[in-house]
């Protein structure tokens, strides 16, 4: 074996097991491992996950609180202010704050990300012609897919549609859009699908997310899915409309997604901050309910979204703060609960985003992440600092906590 962890604990198994780790994907799981390795760790009863995947990002829009300021701090400003500062967009600003994110997602046990890039009449191809580059120079870490993104809308910018094409033909890796910034969203949402039928790629929509009083858009994209067969590659972001829905339509909604194969994304982090702001009192949380979705048969995940911008002037890229997060939000307190918050940021985030073999059984990709936690609860409750992170057989990072106290 190249690699064999010892003695770590896996989430929904008692006792203590040892895993052995054969040219990048597990082998062998097992209570006692008598093989010898390269390597060998021993986990001395921390707890074993699937690499932490952060199914929805934006790296080209990282850390951008230098140059952009709240005044009002609400959705419509964050929109005018980051266009403005899209204009001094350079590709070398844009790749410091991008390597800034993806080298901390890696120390913190993130395998795999989709960030999605923006292209438009106002930033050109400059945010592309950044990441592209990054993607290899972090494979031996991340996986890393790029979403071609439309953020401000297409039929209300000229030329928006070729500029996604050449993004694509640059080497993206799949196409999506914010309809409800375009004046059309129904047009933007068929443009983009057949963008994605040209390219034979897969779709991602920032959707269904302002606390307006709009309606869905998720009926139309049910519908395109169906009808162009893109059955299992669609994934829609935010999605916080559903949260207002009574429960009959929104169990009538979660049948439909089912049956289309679509997943939906909670950014929480993001949500709570932006949405709800006309209520005055018994504020709504304004976070997708993927919980209820996921007991109608609905592949579900969550993800970061933003880091320290406009949009979200919180946060660090970990993921396992989000799941900390979103189980206190959907009050996911069960052992059961946790259990599906934390596939929600890797077996299911991973699903989301069209990865196959994730997981901790034979024959899976050995991207783990091994936490100083005795349970899935642990980790969720605290988001314990001190990891070691295994990408492809491969340890790649180790973070740990020192904490030093005076004697009396």
């Amino acid at each position: 074996m190249d690699l064999k962890i010892t003695q770590a604990r896996l989430p929904q198994q008692s006792g203590l097991w040892d895993i052995g780790i054969v040219k990048g994907r597990i082998a062998q799981v097992d209570a006692t491992l008598s093989e010898s390795a390269v390597r060998t760790i021993e986990a001395d009863g921390q707890l074993l996950i699937p690499g932490l995947v952060d199914a929805h990002f934006h790296l080209d829009k990282a850390f951008l609180l230098d140059r952009c300021t709240a005044v009002a701090g609400d959705f419509g400003e964050a929109m005018r202010e980051t266009l403005h500062a899209k204009q001094n967009f350079t590709v070398a600003d844009i790749q410091t704050r991008a390597s800034r994110s993806i080298e901390a997602a890696i120390a913190f046990g993130i395998t795999a990300m989709r960030s999605h890039v923006e292209v438009d009449p106002t930033i050109g191809l400059r945010a592309i012609e950044a990441l592209l580059p990054l993607r290899e120079r972090y494979a031996w870490g991340l996986t890393l897919q790029l979403a071609v993104f439309a953020q401000e809308g297409i039929t209300n910018h000229p030329g928006s549609i070729e500029l996604l094409r050449q993004a694509l033909q640059m080497g993206g890796d799949l196409i999506g859009s914010a309809p409800y910034a375009d004046p059309d969203p129904a047009a933007n949402i068929r443009m983009i699908f057949d963008l994605a039928a040209e390219f034979d790629c897969d779709v991602d929509f920032h959707l269904d997310f302002l606390d307006d009083d709009a309606p869905l858009s998720l009926p139309l994209v049910i519908a395109e899915t169906q009808q162009r067969g893109w059955q299992g590659r669609v994934c829609l972001g935010h999605m916080t409309k559903l949260a207002k829905l009574p429960p009959a339509e929104l169990n009538a909604i979660a049948t439909d997604l089912a049956a289309a194969g679509i997943s939906i994304l909670a950014l929480p982090a993001s949500d709570l901050y932006m949405m709800s702001r006309r209520d005055t009192h018994n504020v709504r949380r304004g976070v997708a309910p993927i919980h209820t979705l996921a007991a109608q048969g609905v592949n579900v995940g969550l993800a970061t979204n933003n880091v320290q911008n406009l949009f979200t002037p919180f946060g660090d890229g970990d993921v396992l703060k989000i799941c900390t997060l979103l189980a206190q939000v959907l009050q996911l307190g069960t052992v059961q609960a946790q259990q599906q918050c934390l596939d929600m940021a890797t077996v299911q985030a991973a699903r989301a985003i069209g990865l196959s073999d994730y997981g901790l059984a034979p024959g899976c990709q050995a991207d783990l992440v091994l936490i100083a936690a005795g349970s899935v609860g642990e980790a969720i409750a605290a988001a314990p600092p001190s990891r070691t992170v295994i990408k492809g057989g491969r340890v790649v990072a180790q973070s740990k906590l020192e904490r030093w106290l005076a004697t009396a």
